[in-house]
């Protein structure tokens, strides 16, 4: 046991850990189906750094993440593997960090066991290979977080400067990551002033004059997009999408880490044991005379975010969404990785070899699962018919911009036009439709159109009842990633 005790919290075993890990969830990402969101991200960078600050602020997200993605593909290309290959980076950094940082501030186990649950997660490889920001918020506010506590320990500028650079980070990438820093300063300044430690106690003075100066650094840092900011808060409160719900308000946040492709109902029972097993390794070590601290603060952090995002949804406006509580997941795992590996009794280690089982079962049926469903063969198939058909004298013509961006997006030198039928929704920036296809234009065009319609075909009834259109061709094709249906419809006039 001793041996085997020895090969596990070496580094060797610690990196090779982090390398396995890494391929698992990369392994499922190398796909170039979309959803609307993807697709809005990648019309987005496709503009110039003006366009995109321009653009990005008639959002509801801060545009950091866009600004990067847009540096990441200058150097390394267009492409959809390229966008799905920087959500993915921040994931394994975040895994990296059990080795970089939690293994230096803790024990060999708790920076080990860090790195094996954040990347046997069902939400890395879920949002891992997602185009777009929250990968990169997690692992920013994760960093801070980390820094938050070496503050603590030791009242180093370098310290200061890092949390002070991370949490700007992370505030710029999410909204729910700028709550999330500010909760961690407000805790901080709580720390500082009622800490029994008597370091810190010693020098409170010189704590204080640092914190209120970083405090100030990240206000002025944040101030160029404040304006911004309280100008998408009103477009949020005259309206916004996110419905208010038990299962998805309230139950969904609390569990989204756990959240693949096993459902969210299932994942919430997960949770539920996680939440239930801090609570009992709380109460033991408070029994035992073990400090609770580190651990305490970093649900706090979760909590409070969940809980003040929850209220400002019921009193204010629906806000909570379960996919924006990922940005505490190295926050909330952390005290995880810490009990475990401070498992003594034969229950706590009996338990601890429980839950590490359940970890690495989800993580091998999530991701064999997920690379199933992002790989199978009839993903791209609306891609090929489309291509086969097109010619430089057809146009393809959408009305639903949730269904179609997504195949704009992977055929962006294609000529898009947008239908304005009676129902239409406004189009936003980012769509690269050339022309909107209105009456005169439909009156006076002949020649080829590629119809992209959803179930109901509403689009294709509305044009064929109003212009003398000529059925070619109809194909209705469903794609295994996200079920999405496509109705392509061949059409002449």
């Amino acid at each position: 046991m001793e041996k085997i005790k020895k090969i596990i919290e070496a580094k060797s075993f610690h990196i090779l850990l982090i390398v396995l890990g890494s391929i698992l969830i990369l392994s499922s990402a190398f796909f170039t189906e979309l959803w609307y969101d993807e697709s809005y991200t990648m019309g987005l960078v496709r503009h110039d750094f003006a366009q995109i600050v321009e653009i990005g602020s008639q959002d509801v997200h801060p545009i950091l993440y866009y600004l990067m993605l847009k540096v990441f593909m200058i150097i390394f290309g267009d492409s959809i593997w390229v966008a799905r290959l920087f959500s993915m980076i921040p994931a394994i950094l975040t895994g990296i960090l059990g080795y970089t940082h939690i293994r230096k501030d803790f024990e060999n186990k708790v920076g080990i066991l860090f790195s094996f649950l954040i990347l046997a997660l069902p939400v890395m490889p879920s949002y891992g290979a997602e185009i777009r920001m929250y990968t990169w918020t997690l692992f920013f506010a994760t960093v801070s977080a980390i820094y938050a506590y070496r503050i603590a320990k030791d009242n180093k500028v370098k310290n200061w400067s890092l949390f002070a650079i991370f949490s700007l980070a992370t505030a710029h990438c999410h909204y729910y990551g700028l709550v999330a820093v500010a909760i961690m300063n407000a805790l901080l300044l709580f720390h500082i002033i009622f800490t029994k430690n008597e370091e810190i106690r010693n020098i409170r003075k010189s704590y204080l004059i640092r914190f209120f100066i970083t405090a100030i650094v990240q206000v002025l840092g944040y101030l160029p997009w404040l304006f911004i900011f309280f100008t998408q808060a009103r477009t949020v409160s005259q309206g916004f999408w996110i419905p208010l719900n038990f299962r998805d308000s309230v139950l969904a946040p609390l569990a989204v880490q756990f959240h693949g492709v096993i459902g969210v109902d299932f994942s919430f029972i997960v949770a539920g044991i996680i939440y239930v097993y801090y609570i009992y390794q709380m109460i033991w070590n408070k029994l035992h005379k073990r400090k609770n601290t580190v651990v305490i603060y970093c649900l706090a952090v979760h909590l409070i975010l969940y809980l003040s995002m929850l209220l400002v949804s019921i009193v204010v406006k629906p806000i909570m969404y379960y996919r924006y509580m990922v940005v505490t997941t190295g926050i909330l795992i952390f005290p995880l990785a810490y009990f475990l590996a401070s498992s003594s009794t034969k229950i706590q280690k009996a338990i601890a070899t429980f839950l590490v089982i359940i970890f690495l079962g989800l993580s091998i049926y999530d991701n064999s699962v997920r690379i199933k469903e992002n790989y199978d063969i009839s993903n791209g198939q609306e891609i090929q018919y489309i291509q086969e058909k097109y010619d430089e004298d057809t146009i393809l013509v959408y009305s639903d911009i949730f269904l179609a961006s997504s195949l704009a997006e992977q055929l962006p030198d294609y000529n898009w036009c947008y239908y304005l039928g009676d129902n239409a929704m406004e189009v936003k920036p980012f769509e690269l439709c050339t022309k909107t296809v209105n009456s005169q234009f439909l009156e006076e065009y002949h020649g080829k159109i590629i119809l992209i319609d959803s179930e109901g075909t509403v689009a294709y009834q509305d044009m064929t009842n109003k212009y003398k259109l000529k059925e070619i061709e109809k194909k209705r094709i469903q794609i295994k990633y996200r079920g999405m249906i496509y109705h392509i419809i061949i059409l002449e006039k």
